[in-house]
């Protein structure tokens, strides 16, 4: 069994959210910030933090792409109740403008998008990534996480993508459904 079925079968059952107790979960309480403007210095705030900076522009370094890092980040603040899925939507694109800025001030040569992050390098890239998921696992495991480290973590697992199985595909038979067959004149 792969890791994609294995985390199918620690999910929720279907039905479960109905049967749960209420606002057990961050997301189903109102939110920290309702106001996107707020939600923005909220995350400017944390972003200068040198412990999250450093992360931030080692990520951007390694070549992760700012938007896979600002979905990250705003993934994260809807899960612990930060803000909404509106607020997220309204807010990726300034807080990339922002990232940006970053690394052109650290002088950092950065990829935009994932479509940027697949070139040659990628597969270099990818075990970079896996490598430095591993140091962070290690570090939580010692007890030695700080809120830049746990940002890396979270970039590390949307950006590092297991190798597939292929698996042999059937041959579908090629009289189509009763819709596709001809109607004969008797």
């Amino acid at each position: 069994m792969n890791k994609a079925q294995s985390l199918m079968l620690e999910g929720p059952i279907p039905g479960q959210s109905l049967t749960d107790e209420p606002n057990n979960y961050a997301w189903e309480n109102p939110p920290k910030f309702a106001d996107a403007e707020d939600t923005f210095d909220y995350y400017l705030q944390k972003m200068t933090n040198p412990k999250v900076t450093d992360n931030i522009l080692t990520m951007l370094d390694l070549g992760v792409p700012i938007s896979v890092l600002a979905g990250t980040m705003l993934s994260r603040g809807v899960m612990e109740g930060i803000h909404t899925v509106d607020v997220k939507l309204l807010l990726k694109d300034m807080l990339s403008l922002q990232l940006k800025a970053m690394a052109l001030a650290a002088d950092i040569d950065f990829k935009e998008t994932m479509e940027d992050y697949r070139d040659k390098d990628a597969d270099a890239r990818a075990e970079e990534m896996r490598r430095l998921a591993a140091k962070l696992e290690m570090r939580d495991a010692l007890g030695k996480k700080d809120a830049g480290s746990e940002l890396q973590m979270a970039v590390a697992e949307d950006i590092v993508e297991e190798p597939e199985t292929e698996e042999p595909q059937q041959e579908m038979p090629s009289q189509g459904g009763l819709m596709s067959k001809e109607v004969q004149d008797v």
